[in-house]
């Protein structure tokens, strides 16, 4: 695919995240194309965690061991340092593993974008593209230029060699977390703009059918009695005459039309003038035509419902899938950020308001990465959590459209349509998770809650521990 050019499905506007998997060892790769190699796979899998594994306890006790921390400061930092090693190791072999899922939910989208091209709705990849490539960019730039912040400040502690391999090995680690957390945004943000699409087609096709009057039966009862009041006026027609007539309509439910119009028809010509028989018979003609155009768009009406149900559920069961492959990644990346911003707040409080560190330039350019890279990792979260939150919205939205629209429907199957439609939606509704974690504004409060709750015990601690000189932070 050629670059900025239009793409054609929602693979090729995610080409570049689908590569980018690939080379970092989250998916299976397929050589030649369309012939997956999951043994090859999980063996360049297991040679990229085992340089990082190395690398990362090699460098890191160096860097350590160079620099003065605190005691908690040097507990913590090795702490995060072992849980992040290791989830890195859990993250490429769930990737590895849920790649036949993750590429039956691409072709489960492909089939319901098919479904909505044939509705009459145009699916549109083109947002999703430009998404890609603004946030690929973003993301290139701004690591590319705090690789270097960190190479300079590195440098005053390392030798060149080392200082590249650890910013490699970060790199690597945040590279993986962070293009798992877009793919999980790019999976939300598909699945919001189909539910649009699906409550854009209700609106249309009320606007488009809500204009006719749906009748189901023959006659009504009304009808009789115009006919009655004619009859009575012009005195043609007995009572007795007009209720077999009534009599023979309502009983041969189970005669074709042109049946029921040739009886009638007969009954007419044995009673009727000439004159009157006209004004009857266009009148009865003119009333099976629009009970049979009534019929039509009941049938449409009832049609499109199934459609979109099914539709629906199918986006449902996409979303539920996506919160399987990508739960148990996102719960503990949430995890990691927590750990993460306690620790940045709990460094800026023991330097700059209890001042327990001299106040240097390296000093303040350590703080100035901690910060922009603590801002990033929030920013991942919130930007997941609000898009996983308005497709939630707009799923569920749905039913609520179609009561406004057939709510006051008296047609029997509609009614069944909607009843059906809303025990699926309260039985199944859209609901985005991450391992039992809700993906909302609730996410962003729970984490706030813990950052303020462990920094206030990391100050408790940390003020026990510097006074107990026979706890060292070797």
């Amino acid at each position: 695919m050629k670059l900025f050019a239009r793409p054609k499905c929602l693979t090729e506007a995610v080409a570049s995240v689908i590569t980018l998997n690939r080379l970092m060892g989250l998916r299976v790769f397929e050589y030649p194309r369309g012939q997956p190699r999951p043994i090859l796979s999980l063996i360049y899998l297991l040679f990229l965690y085992c340089l990082y594994y190395s690398g990362s306890w090699y460098l890191e006790e160096e860097y350590y061991s160079s620099i003065k921390l605190l005691k908690l400061e040097y507990f913590l930092y090795k702490i995060l340092d072992y849980i992040v090693i290791y989830l890195i190791f859990v993250k490429l072999l769930l990737g590895w593993w849920y790649t036949k899922k993750f590429e039956a939910c691409y072709r489960k989208i492909f089939e319901i974008d098919e479904t909505l091209r044939q509705l009459g709705s145009a699916v549109n990849y083109d947002k999703i593209y430009f998404i890609t490539i603004g946030v690929m960019f973003f993301w290139f730039t701004f690591t590319f230029f705090t690789c270097i912040v960190v190479f300079i400040i590195m440098r005053a502690h390392s030798d060149v060699y080392r200082t590249i391999g650890a910013i490699i090995l970060y790199t690597y680690s945040l590279a993986v977390s962070s293009i798992i957390i877009f793919e999980f945004y790019i999976f939300a943000k598909c699945l919001q703009m189909r539910f649009e699409m699906i409550n854009q087609l209700l609106h249309e096709s009320s606007t488009a059918l809500s204009a006719k009057e749906i009748k189901l039966g023959f006659f009504e009862v009304q009808d009789y009695v115009k006919i009655m009041d004619i009859e009575q006026q012009k005195s043609l027609l007995p009572m007795k005459i007009l209720s077999q007539c009534c009599r023979k309509m309502q009983s041969g439910k189970n005669i074709s039309v042109s049946e029921k119009q040739n009886s009638v028809k007969s009954q007419i010509q044995s009673h009727f003038p000439s004159h009157f028989q006209k004004q009857f018979q266009g009148e009865l003609r003119n009333r099976f035509q629009r009970h049979n155009s009534v019929m039509t768009e009941c049938q449409k009406r009832k049609y499109l419902l199934q459609i979109i149900k099914q539709v629906h559920l199918e986006l449902c069961k996409v979303s539920k899938t996506v919160c399987i492959i990508f739960g148990v990644q996102t719960a503990s990346e949430i995890g990691v950020i927590i750990m993460l911003l306690t620790g940045t707040v709990y460094n800026l409080y023991i330097r700059y308001i209890a001042k327990q560190h001299k106040f240097t330039n390296s000093l303040m350019q350590e703080t100035t990465v901690t910060i922009l890279l603590s801002i990033l990792q929030f920013l991942k979260i919130t930007f997941l959590s609000r898009v996983c939150k308005h497709a939630a919205d707009m799923g569920n939205k749905t039913i609520e459209i179609i009561y406004s629209i057939y709510g006051c429907n008296a047609a029997s199957g509609v009614q069944e349509e909607i009843q059906q439609f809303g025990i699926q939606i309260l039985l199944s509704p859209v609901r985005f998770s991450a391992y039992g974690i809700s993906l909302d504004n609730r996410v962003l409060t729970m984490m706030l809650k813990f950052v303020t709750t462990y920094l206030v015990i990391m100050i408790q601690v940390s003020n026990s521990l510097e006074s107990n000189k026979a706890i060292s932070n070797v």
